[in-house]
């Protein structure tokens, strides 16, 4: 009995040790992934790339997991009702990826493209905002600060881009 007491503390002064050395950011540190953290419909945000496109623009790739199960739901109809997507398929929606282009002031921001997934990362529906036709036209909107746009913004400053 004394030498489990022992072991178990050993592991727990190990596990305090670890969480002290790892830093505040780690998990951009680790793999780039950057947690933005959840929306005001409860959505959780993440960052996953950042750069400059050919075009000189600043442009940041955002997921969205569906953690809120009404805006999961609305969005699998829109996917069969709109798109034609089958309801077998449509329901293992998992995440959406976006990628925002800002513009040159920083104020405005637009998708490149809107992409729905599945749980193992097959692509459901994506959409490239393109401008071939009027519904894939880019529609620029404001930045949002406290919102997925301006976070995400905010963590492609950080990586100097």
């Amino acid at each position: 009995m004394e030498r489990m007491k022992k072991m178990l503390f050993t592991a727990m002064v190990f596990m305090l040790a670890i969480s002290c050395a790892v830093p505040t950011g780690a998990s951009e540190v680790l793999d780039g992934v950057v947690s933005l953290g959840q929306d005001h419909v409860q959505m959780t945000w993440y960052a996953l790339d950042s750069g400059r496109n050919a075009a000189g623009e600043l442009f940041v790739v955002v997921r969205k997991y569906y953690t809120n199960i009404g805006i999961k739901d609305r969005t699998i109809e829109l996917l069969m009702s709109k798109f034609g997507t089958d309801p077998e398929t449509a329901g293992k929606l998992y995440f959406t990826e976006y990628i925002y282009t800002y513009s040159q002031d920083m104020k405005m921001f637009s998708f490149g493209y809107i992409r729905h997934y599945d749980d193992v990362g097959r692509l459901i529906h994506g959409t490239e905002m393109d401008g071939l036709t009027e519904e894939t036209k880019p529609v620029w909107a404001g930045v949002e600060p406290r919102g997925p746009s301006g976070l995400a913004l905010n963590v492609a400053r950080r990586r100097g881009n």
